[in-house]
């Protein structure tokens, strides 16, 4: 009978550790998922701004070139 009391024992053990293990591999995940979504969002507004000065740059050249088309139009 103390054999199957101990049997009994480590099964209800094994199944609270199984809960508990899933509790802390949830808790990961989502500590993962948060960090990971944090890290994109701050690459992607890294990534506006440097698509924004781009841009800028790219009308400021099409101002000039069209300054010189119309200069050398009137010319």
């Amino acid at each position: 009978m103390s054999f199957e009391k101990d049997m009994e024992e480590v099964k209800r053990t094994l199944s609270i550790l199984d809960e508990k293990v899933g509790e802390i591999t949830r808790s990961i995940r989502a500590y993962v998922d948060f960090q990971t979504e944090k890290r994109m969002g701050e690459g992607f507004e890294e990534f506006q701004e440097r698509l924004g000065r781009r841009i800028s740059g790219l009308e400021n050249r099409i101002e000039m070139l069209e300054q010189r088309v119309k200069a050398k139009l009137t010319s």
